[in-house]
């Protein structure tokens, strides 16, 4: 079974929708161009593995940005969007794009093994970083940046159909939020923003 329903997320996300529209609601500087306010906190520490099968933890990417979704491989729903959007985002921003990690933290890890991941997340961009681990690796994760994931049903093709909190997180060099980003956002604006951030 996929990672238990945490506590509050689903709450998170309501919150966090009702502030998407309020630029600079919780910053001391104003939000770039189509960044949401954040009225909440959430990161913090993990310790997985990669998709390469090495242990990775959240200190590896200090000094760098982070851009943090949560989903899996064999998502029939938002994650080929989320994703998608994240690679195309990091292609616009060119060489600026280097200072920043796109890590996929899976939800399922009976499925997204280290042998698994490796090919799904280099058909969507050739730095993207595949993260998993153990059942409790994972929901300390997730507890930590506020995801909720339950497993709803499944597809015709016998793969378990997960909704889960689907918000692209935006990590500053010191592993800090930064700000949320809608996972249907357009790239352009997606990159603006960062710049934003990132300047």
């Amino acid at each position: 079974m996929g990672i238990a329903s945490l506590r509050g997320g689903l709450a998170l996300a309501a919150l966090i929708l009702g502030f998407l529209a309020v630029p600079g609601w919780a910053h001391d500087k104003e939000s770039p161009v189509g960044a949401a306010a954040v009225p909440v906190q959430a990161g913090g520490p993990f310790a997985l593995i990669d998709h390469m099968g090495q242990p990775v933890t959240d200190r590896d990417f200090r000094g760098r940005y982070m851009l943090v979704f949560f989903g899996y491989a064999n998502c029939p729903g938002i994650c080929p969007t989320g994703l998608r959007g994240m690679a195309a985002t990091l292609d616009i921003l060119g060489p600026e794009g280097e200072r920043i990690a796109p890590i996929l933290v899976t939800i399922d890890p009976e499925r997204d093994t280290v042998e698994n991941l490796g090919p799904a997340v280099a058909k969507i961009h050739s730095r993207l970083i595949g993260l998993t681990g153990t059942f409790a690796q994972l929901n300390a994760a997730a507890k930590a940046y506020k995801i909720s994931a339950k497993r709803i049903g499944w597809t015709l093709q016998k793969q378990p159909i997960v909704q889960h909190s689907s918000f692209i997180y935006l990590m500053g060099p010191d592993g800090k939020l930064l700000t949320l980003f809608p996972p249907i956002m357009d790239p352009e604006q997606m990159a603006a923003a960062i710049r934003g951030y990132m300047s």
